[in-house]
């Protein structure tokens, strides 16, 4: 049976891909990257849906990752003054799925599995299909294979690429995801706020695929 790496953010579209690679066969080891600017309640949901799932679940801390929202607030001229998305995190992707290459290599794993969607690749450039394409080419022209079988490579899997989050929301229903433990809110509240971009996106796929939390 395939070992895959399954990024695990604790928003809909990660648990979805966890659930996924569930329902495909694979063994799973999830992981989850903490971050300052990352919710609590985003980290707990994490650990909530890997414990719900049964899976073995790892937590890298990453204390020198900040949201673009942040890094503006300590430096003003930041980014050149170009406007950026408030919960963008510059070369993001790119330092996940190098880590998650790191776990691969220690857990053996074949496959390395994200939740990105269709609509991710029109803001950022680091979730296109070209860069995922791209990253596993270098990650199969450097990586070592000591201690475990990669004679195939190690291949990334981006199952929702050509999906929008409405899909995603009826896909994760289909599968039996536990949608009332993730979060999707910026902020760290008591509950989500229901404003921000990604509450709002959350809301309008929840209502598009039907469903009321």
């Amino acid at each position: 049976m395939s070992i895959a790496i399954v990024l695990l953010s604790g928003g809909i579209d990660s648990a979805t891909a966890l659930y996924w690679a569930l329902k495909q066969g694979f063994t799973v080891q999830a992981v989850t990257y903490n971050h300052r600017a990352r919710p609590s309640r985003e980290r707990q949901a994490a650990l909530s849906i890997a414990r719900r799932a049964g899976v073995n679940h790892v937590v890298a801390e990453l204390p020198f990752l900040q949201t673009a929202a942040d890094i503006i607030k300590e430096n003003p001229t930041a980014f050149g003054g170009i406007n950026v998305p408030e919960g963008y995190i510059p070369t993001r992707n790119l330092i996940f799925y190098a880590l998650a290459t790191y776990f691969a290599e220690i857990y053996g794993a074949n496959y390395i599995i994200g939740g990105h969607l269709e609509t991710d690749s029109i803001g950022f450039s680091d979730a296109t299909p070209r860069f995922f394409m791209g990253i596993e080419r270098l990650i199969n022209d450097t990586k070592m294979g000591i201690g475990s079988d990669h004679s195939d490579g190690i291949h990334l899997l981006m199952p929702f690429l050509e999906k929008s989050k409405s899909d995603v929301v009826r896909m994760a229903r289909e599968l039996g995801v536990p949608i009332e433990l993730t979060w999707s809110c910026y902020y760290d509240r008591a509950e989500q706020c229901g404003e921000c971009e990604s509450c709002l996106e959350r809301e309008d796929a929840l209502e598009k695929a039907g469903f009321e939390e």
